[in-house]
């Protein structure tokens, strides 16, 4: 999936080194919304943070360990929507997700998420897709329940999020499942 038009306005982009200043001054503008479920921001001083980012993401890609897309609308990058932690042999893979602050409500991450099922699910074949969000982030718990994805359990001290333990709830779709409410 190298790019994927989502709408007349929005599309997804492989995500690649010449995005990283546009990439950062979005994550730079909005900081404090992002910091507030993203352990990253803080450590994203500088565009350099990005790039290396982009650079893992690349090599992923090449290993066959995922990929990561630009979200586009009107021009603007919005956000970044990836495959992570692919796993070949087993076909299954997480998908994550963020968006700016200044492009939620347009439908932009549920189109950008389904476009990523379709893909991962009908072109590389994989039977299971899981979403892990932090359990209080509500928006971003409603784009996997919008999408059908089933709430399998709450992960108690999953990560860590500003020096403190965080929980997590896992959602996840198998492909037969998938095909199941896309023919509905």
């Amino acid at each position: 999936m190298l790019a994927y038009r989502l709408d007349e306005d929005s599309e997804l982009r492989l995500l690649q080194a010449h995005h990283a200043e546009a990439l950062y001054a979005l994550a730079d503008r909005n900081r404090t919304y992002l910091r507030r479920w993203l352990a990253w921001v803080d450590s994203a001083r500088d565009v350099s943070f990005i790039s290396s980012f982009i650079r893992g993401r690349l090599e992923a890609l090449a290993a066959g360990q995922g990929y990561s897309l630009s979200i586009w609308h009107k021009g603007s990058v919005a956000g970044v929507v990836g495959l992570y932690d692919l796993d070949q042999a087993a076909r299954k893979a997480e998908i994550g997700y963020w968006l700016g602050q200044e492009f939620e409500g347009l439908g932009l991450m549920t189109r950008s998420v389904r476009a990523l099922l379709d893909y991962a699910i009908g072109e590389v074949g994989l039977r299971r897709i899981q979403v892990k969000v932090h359990v209080d982030n509500l928006r971003s718990r409603a784009i996997p329940e919008r999408l059908g994805l089933q709430l399998e359990g709450l992960l108690r001290n999953d990560g860590t999020l500003h020096g403190k333990p965080c929980d997590h709830a896992l959602y996840a779709i198998t492909d037969e499942e998938w095909a199941i409410r896309r023919s509905s």
